[in-house]
């Protein structure tokens, strides 16, 4: 019974850790909430049953034509919506406010939207994928093996990207010294934006992949926003292990409280979790204390 519900907790862990993982790129970036987020990841999953259902195509070759739609849309909104606050503010202060209110006005702009153009009633996602694995006592479904398995893909590519290549490092010269960086004649704004699109993608796979477990509907993004919160805290704003990490603890003791204590009740000991490590750390578990 335990050794499954660790499996479930898992699964779902990794899907938090993804929809984490764009969330908190952007901020160790940009210093921005964006809370637009969630409906960023809904936007991607019903792009997915879009081009599922106009091109008859499966879930493998939709998802990342997909990605690459809402990563392009994040870069556009980011050009059109959030950089001229950014640019006409003239204190940080003034420029956050700014921002809170652009990202609180997306929301509700990218959910009408989703409704105008696909509606209200929930669509299921086909992955196409059937079949029951058993490993000893756990027994899981082939789709919730491939949500791990595509969730891993993606934090490996991310490292690659971030960590292997000229752009990764301009990124994380943008994140560390955003002044000093420009300085230096790295263009922040196009590095703002490709962060942007890399977060994007991120939301779309998440969304996508919920969508596969459960379903897509235009109200799908408020949940994944807030566990982002909590778990990009939990874990140390802007710090991509502290996302993997955080979302994965979030989704074993979201699972383990559901099934030994109250599903009622499970939202609860997360956000005690949460407390607890602010207590120990301030700065989540991986982030760095302000100095």
């Amino acid at each position: 019974m335990l050794a499954q519900q660790i499996a479930n907790g898992i699964v779902l862990g990794s899907i938090y850790a993804l929809s984490a993982l764009g969330f908190t790129l952007v901020f160790g970036a940009a210093r921005i909430v964006n809370f637009a987020y969630g409906e960023i990841l809904m936007i991607g999953a019903f792009f997915t049953v879009a081009l599922m259902g106009a091109l008859d195509i499966d879930f493998f070759v939709a998802l990342p034509v997909a990605m690459v739609g809402v990563a392009a849309l994040s870069a556009v909104l980011f050009y059109v919506a959030l950089r001229p606050v950014m640019k006409s503010s003239h204190t940080s202060l003034q420029a956050e406010l700014q921002i809170i209110l652009v990202t609180l006005g997306l929301l509700y702009l990218l959910r009408e939207a989703a409704v105008l153009i696909w509606g209200t009633a929930p669509r299921p996602i086909e992955m196409g994928v059937d079949g029951i694995v058993e490993i000893g006592d756990v027994v899981m479904t082939t789709k919730r093996l491939v949500v791990v398995a595509v969730m891993g893909v993606l934090v490996l590519g991310l490292y690659l990207l971030l960590y292997r290549t000229r752009i990764g490092k301009a990124l994380r010269a943008i994140a560390q010294n955003r002044e000093g960086a420009a300085a230096i004649g790295l263009d922040a704004d196009r590095i703002i934006a490709f962060v942007f699109a890399i977060s994007g993608a991120m939301a779309c796979a998440a969304g996508s992949l919920l969508g596969t477990l459960y379903a897509v509907e235009p109200a799908m993004g408020g949940p994944p926003l807030l566990k982002a919160f909590v778990i990009v805290i939990f874990g140390g704003l802007g710090s991509v292990p502290g996302a993997i990490v955080g979302g994965l603890a979030i989704g074993l003791i979201e699972t383990l409280a559901g099934a030994y204590v109250s599903f009622a009740f499970k939202d609860v000991f997360a956000f005690l979790a949460l407390i607890a490590v602010l207590l120990l750390r301030p700065a989540g578990l991986f982030g760095r204390p302000a100095s």
